[in-house]
């Protein structure tokens, strides 16, 4: 399988499928298949604490597999917002901003997490958590930013622009308030976060989920 990025401002993937390879994404996310390339629509997950989760925190219900059904290399081309994060895993739990998951080579997990963490730092209590073996392709507006913190460094960050969390526990989560950080125009908190670990963060705000 062949995964390339295209394009500056805006972003797509261009994703050549070998005969028998499989490619999920999230609903709504491509762009076109060459013909010869099949769908199949999954449910992600079950139950109706499955369906109020997926809702609220901006993830399908459902995850589309691609596969080439033919005996030739065959082209999938996939969008984003502005730009696109690939994230290799290799069975790490990943915790990320609302609905950045667009797509993965492999099939993995993408689920609700609770962190109260993540509440009083500002992203949100429901995010998405991520985990298995693949590269995990995410959502970002512009070009993605990545810190590799080492044990015992700190960073704080402004949760509109944090896209994915890599390896980092919930104990290594916690929101600073401060005055100044709400009349300096980052909000009332700020979310600190300590390695080790990896932080990926996205240059420009994502916006609250439409729960409509």
């Amino acid at each position: 399988m062949n995964c390339k990025l295209v394009g500056q401002f805006v972003q797509h993937l261009e994703v050549t499928l070998m005969p028998g390879e499989n490619f999920f994404v999230e609903k709504g996310a491509v762009i076109y298949l060459e013909a010869g390339v099949e769908k199949e629509l999954a449910f992600n997950g079950s139950g109706l604490g499955r369906i109020i989760g997926a809702k609220l925190s901006g993830e399908s219900l459902f995850i589309i597999r691609l596969f080439n059904v033919t005996n030739q290399p065959r082209k999938v081309v996939i969008g984003s917002q502005y730009g696109i994060l690939p994230v290799k895993l290799n069975g790490e739990t990943m915790i990320c901003h609302r609905g950045v998951y667009i797509g993965s080579n492999n099939r993995v997990n993408v689920t609700t997490k609770l962190s109260l963490a993540g509440l009083t730092g500002g992203m949100g209590l429901l995010l998405q958590k991520i985990q298995g073996a693949s590269t995990v392709f995410l959502d970002t507006k512009g070009t993605p930013i990545t810190i590799n913190l080492r044990h015992g460094e700190t960073i704080e960050v402004d949760e509109d622009h944090i896209i994915a969390l890599l390896n980092i526990a919930e104990n290594q989560m916690q929101s600073n308030w401060s005055l100044g950080n709400l009349l300096g125009g980052e909000g009332l908190s700020m979310l600190r976060v300590t390695g080790p670990g990896t932080v990926y963060l996205s240059p420009g705000k994502f916006l609250p989920p439409n729960l409509s």
